[in-house]
């Protein structure tokens, strides 16, 4: 009989000690395991030029960088004459980088075997137009904190006699 109620209250207290021991979903402590998963392909928000700061939202504030990239170096790169022996229509691609201070630099550039042959100094003609580009007002933060971005730029050159 001791050893039937012995049993007894050993199978009570296991059943009931499991509910102490397994963790709960709702607790703070998944809520911060949840919150510490960080993507790293994505920023909170975008650097921004200056006239870019009015705009309310991050995707409005990311589709006018890009505009403003592109068309501010557009414009350098139209001043320059580029001349070249034939006529060509090529793409290269440029990986743009924004640090954390704000800086525009090249990261990389993947140059086509043919614009090398045309322009010999194009990859230097396009780091003097990146070089030339304004300091971003603010750089891309990510929970808060600047961080680098890059941005891969695909650049059509087409040049005639």
């Amino acid at each position: 009989m001791f050893f039937r109620l012995l049993f007894t209250v050993f199978f009570i207290l296991l059943f009931i000690s499991c509910d102490f021991l397994s963790p709960r979903n709702s607790t703070p402590q998944n809520a911060i395991l949840l919150d510490t998963v960080i993507d790293y392909n994505r920023v909170d928000v975008y650097p921004l030029f200056l006239n870019c700061k009015d705009y309310d939202t991050a995707k409005n504030q990311s589709q006018c960088f890009e505009n403003e990239l592109v068309s501010k170096l557009k414009t350098s790169l139209n001043k320059k004459q580029l001349k070249a022996n034939n006529r060509f229509v090529d793409t290269v691609r440029v990986d743009i980088l924004v640090d954390d201070s704000g800086k525009i630099s090249i990261y990389k550039i993947h140059e086509s075997p043919k614009v090398l042959k045309e322009i010999p100094k194009f990859d230097s003609i396009l780091r003097q137009s990146i070089n030339a580009l304004p300091k971003v007002v603010q750089p891309s933060l990510k929970r808060g904190i600047p961080v680098n971005v890059i941005f891969k730029l695909p650049i059509v050159v087409s040049l005639k006699d």
